[in-house]
């Protein structure tokens, strides 16, 4: 059972373990295997799971009540998408996501634990039963809602497209979208989506990172990046050679939105989030750890 949960998610994802919540820090190095750090993954959760009457792929093993039993929250994001999820000068997984999930921790109980993997992993590890909840200011859209349940919003400001400055008249609105311009997004994201739906003239080319897409606008092998508002706005205030560009339109039937995503079905765990992400956008901590995770994003390039 454990060697078949480790290669499930090794051909998964390649994942960093960090706890925070009050618990020790804990990470696989860079040279730590998919596999290896797979299998540390499936022997914590084998052990967890021995102590619940629920296998990890029921929707009750990530009930609020059994991950306070197990007194684990774990947490799959993908951290090189700043503000939301991204890494300090030590290696930290820091943040808006990482402030918000450890207050959640904080709130139940429990120890909080962030799995770091690529962005199409995310989904994917919460599926399987890997991870509880997904935080990686993921839309749901139509297709999406068919497999997760979705908590609301606990931040957006919707999409927008980044260039470099000397072509910002050019990109003064979508009618700059013809055919012989190269667009970027990250591989996966919903700003891809949106990309080869509104602009099919267009030839899209896909990394894995918004840091890469970033690099890959700064030297010129695209001519415009399609990502959030505030992964475009951090990534302009941090390069005085990017400039933002024009608002890129949602596609019809969504709205901008950045939520968490549990099992389809999982409404305790979903409730539950619903009730204090609402408190904390009305307490203002969202917006304190927005501003501090923008801030600190800045910080961190002008150290460079």
């Amino acid at each position: 059972m454990k060697k078949c949960l480790a290669l499930t998610l090794a051909l998964v994802l390649a994942l960093g373990c960090t706890a925070c919540g009050g618990g020790e820090k804990k990470e696989t190095t860079a040279e730590t295997t998919a596999e290896s750090a797979a299998e540390s993954v499936a022997e914590s959760g084998e052990t967890a799971a021995a102590d619940s009457e629920y296998k990890a792929t029921d929707i009750e093993y990530h009930s609020v009540a059994e991950i306070q039993k197990r007194g684990e929250l774990r947490i799959a994001t993908e951290a090189t998408f700043a503000p939301y999820a991204f890494k300090d000068a030590d290696g930290n997984i820091v943040g808006i996501e990482p402030s918000l999930v450890k207050a959640i921790a904080d709130e139940m109980g429990v120890e909080c634990v962030i799995d770091d993997m690529a962005f199409d992993s995310v989904l994917p590890s919460v599926q399987a039963g890997l991870d509880d909840v997904a935080f990686a200011a993921l839309t749901p859209d139509a297709e999406r809602q068919k497999s997760f349940t979705f908590t609301i919003s606990y931040l957006s400001n919707g999409q927008m497209s980044l260039v470099r400055k000397e072509d910002v008249d050019k990109f003064k609105d979508e009618s700059a979208m013809v055919a012989g311009v190269t667009m970027g997004a990250q591989k996966g994201s919903y700003q891809q989506k949106v990309a080869d739906t509104l602009y099919p003239d267009c030839t899209g080319r896909y990394l894995e990172t918004i840091p890469n897409v970033v690099m890959d606008l700064k030297a010129g092998n695209i001519d415009i990046a399609i990502m959030d508002y505030d992964n475009a706005y951090a990534y302009a205030q941090q390069n005085d050679d990017l400039e933002t560009a024009f608002v890129v339109p949602m596609l019809d039937g969504d709205e901008p939105a950045n939520c968490a995503a549990s099992m389809k079905g999982n409404d305790d765990l979903t409730n539950y989030l619903n009730e204090l992400i609402q408190k904390y956008i009305d307490d203002g901590s969202m917006q304190k750890w927005y501003e501090e995770a923008v801030e600190l994003q800045i910080s961190l390039s002008e150290n460079e």
